[in-house]
């Protein structure tokens, strides 16, 4: 678990606001009855906790397994107790542990809370970020379950989930969404029943849409996928797709008034940024229901702040000002929290909810002493006309080149005629376009400048990806400025990045120069933050990935330098070393 994640946990809240706020009331009254759990359900006797739910009949839409020593898929994760929907679509389809239909989770420790006292914290004033105690136990557990949020919304098509964590006679109920997780104080469920019993109640009663569930993707029909399916097949990398794996896609765009949403079917994702916190960004090659053409749809979660501007809204500024190089934009917009919400007056969006429950001084939400760090996002799609193939797959080092340039021009174009700087070059983001010419994408991050005028960060977050940051935002993340010739270095980087990887034309093992250039970091325990920036200095200075290796690596078959791209290559190493490192 890296302390980033420990510091997005808000609480303790009280849980009946927690449930109040979360968790609304069944609509019908539930069972009442003697002692329900026995001293062997606090041992970790998963079976007896199971069967004391069952015995009760609570929880006549839900089924609990007992999943301490199963596994599914590729996460290799084993929660104590696994939730399931006894409705057939959403069943564990007779596995014991099935993440795609997991309703929630439920951890049992023996004994140790993960959680830092609320008293101690606020007698001491504690400002920390972290609600985490300081042990390696603590952050164990912490990071498993974590590690079980993921899977479960890496899984699934979720906004938030639920999960129970119980540790010898108490327990917490806990909140995740891509903002971060809200935890409840502890309460007794051994001896006092009444807080545990009354969230399963209610929580067998929820809807889809109350329990996190992302209404806007669901299965495809056989007559949706008898069309799309073989159209999907004919693009690469796709020829294996079966019905199983299509979804049906709604998108929202924010320009039209009628409230109608566009059909998409999608295979599995070709892409995504992984992790469960921030904008959890998947990229999927989608067949358009109405066009019946291939297009790029594109799903995240968009940080809500001011200042920041949706991507589709950046992409028409773009088109405005004539900008060449960038994709066709389809429709964009904020995914509605259901289907039928477009169709009344007031239009709801998927948005987290962590956020709200800071403390407010002197005010709301006191009971959340510290400062974690949490940002509000909000569900957002959009749809790219324009298919393109990645940058990966250059045919020579002039085409990998006259690419980068393309996109160069895109973003100079952008800075100059509407004042708008990218901010997150990176090799996943240039694409090379059917006509073999160069192509930027994903805006989501950029930012409308105002030359001469020196403006703060909007978020806590560093932005980029960090192989392609440039050095001097590696090194001070938090108080450098985000600037042109940031961009411009990183574009340096990307071709060096290819350069090295390329297989066809590497002569030796560079998994080790690439790391320490590429991957390089430290983590300084006095204000948490990753930094970066060595390795590539050095590289800059004659060390590893110099212009010497990289001459090696572009000699042809017949032993002949690549002098092109060596040049190009050798300018643009001399002219950030100038920068860095002047005379």
């Amino acid at each position: 678990m890296t302390f980033d994640a420990s510091e997005k946990f808000v609480g303790p809240m009280p849980v009946k606001e927690f449930l109040k706020e979360f968790v609304p009331e069944a609509r019908e009254t539930r069972p009442t009855g003697g002692i329900l759990f026995g001293e062997s359900t606090a041992s970790q006797h998963e079976d007896a906790f199971i069967q004391a739910i069952k015995t009760a009949g609570l929880c006549p839409k839900l089924k609990f397994n007992n999943t301490t020593t199963s596994r599914d898929g590729p996460y290799r994760l084993k929660p104590d107790i696994s939730v399931y929907s006894s409705n057939p679509r959403r069943s564990d389809e007779g596995k014991p542990l099935n993440w795609k239909t997991m309703e929630m989770w439920i951890e049992n420790k023996n004994k140790a809370d993960i959680f830092r006292d609320l008293e101690t914290m606020k007698k001491r004033g504690d400002e920390a970020k972290s609600h985490i105690r300081f042990s390696d136990t603590a952050y164990r557990a912490c990071g498993q379950m974590i590690a079980y949020a993921s899977a479960h919304h890496q899984s699934q098509f979720r906004v938030f989930s639920f999960s129970i964590f119980l540790f010898g006679e108490k327990g917490r109920l806990l909140r995740w969404d891509r903002s971060g997780v809200i935890y409840t104080e502890p309460f007794e469920w051994l001896t006092q029943h009444d807080t545990l019993l009354e969230f399963i109640w209610r929580f067998n009663f929820l809807s889809d849409v109350e329990r996190g569930h992302d209404t806007t993707v669901t299965p495809v029909t056989d007559d949706e996928a008898e069309v799309a399916l073989p159209k999907l097949k004919r693009y690469p990398g796709l020829e294996n797709t079966k019905k199983a794996d299509l979804r049906r896609f709604l998108v929202h765009d924010d320009r039209n008034t009628d409230g109608d949403l566009r059909c998409y079917i999608t295979p599995s994702a070709v892409w995504d940024t992984g992790g469960l916190f921030g904008r959890s960004t998947f990229g999927y090659i989608a067949f358009d229901v109405a066009s019946t053409n291939l297009v790029y749809l594109k799903d995240f979660w968009r940080t809500d702040l001011p200042g920041i501007e949706k991507e589709g809204d950046i992409y028409h500024k773009l088109h405005d000002a004539q900008v060449p190089n960038i994709p066709e934009l389809g429709p964009a917009g904020d995914v509605p929290v259901s289907p039928e919400c477009t169709a009344t007056a007031s239009f709801a969006t998927q948005r987290t909810r962590t956020q709200d429950y800071l403390t407010i001084p002197d005010g709301e939400h006191e009971w959340c002493p510290g400062q974690p760090h949490v940002d509000p996002y909000v569900h957002y799609r959009l749809v790219l006309e324009t298919l393109g193939k990645p940058l990966s797959a250059f045919k020579s080092t002039r085409q990998l080149c006259e690419v980068i340039r393309d996109a160069i021009v895109a973003h100079s174009a952008a800075y100059e005629r509407a004042q708008i700087l990218h901010r997150d070059v990176s090799a996943g983001n240039i694409l090379i376009t059917e006509e073999g010419t160069g192509m930027l994408i994903d805006w989501d991050l950029s930012k409308q400048v105002h030359k001469g005028v020196e403006e703060g960060p909007r978020q806590h977050s560093r932005t980029g990806t960090w192989q392609f940051i440039s050095i001097s935002r590696l090194r001070e993340p938090r108080y450098t400025a985000h600037e042109v010739s940031d961009d411009l270095e990183s574009f340096f980087w990307v071709l060096l990045y290819q350069i090295a990887r390329c297989r066809n034309i590497l002569k030796m093992d560079l998994s080790n120069d690439m790391q320490q250039v590429f991957d390089d970091y430290i983590k300084l325990s006095h204000d948490r933050l990753v930094r970066g920036g060595r390795g590539k200095l050095i590289c800059l200075i004659g060390g590893n990935l110099s212009p010497r290796i990289v001459k090696d690596l572009l000699r042809t078959a017949e032993g002949h330098i690549n002098i092109p791209c060596t040049k190009i290559t050798e300018e643009l190493r001399s002219l950030f070393h100038d920068y860095y490192l002047p005379n």
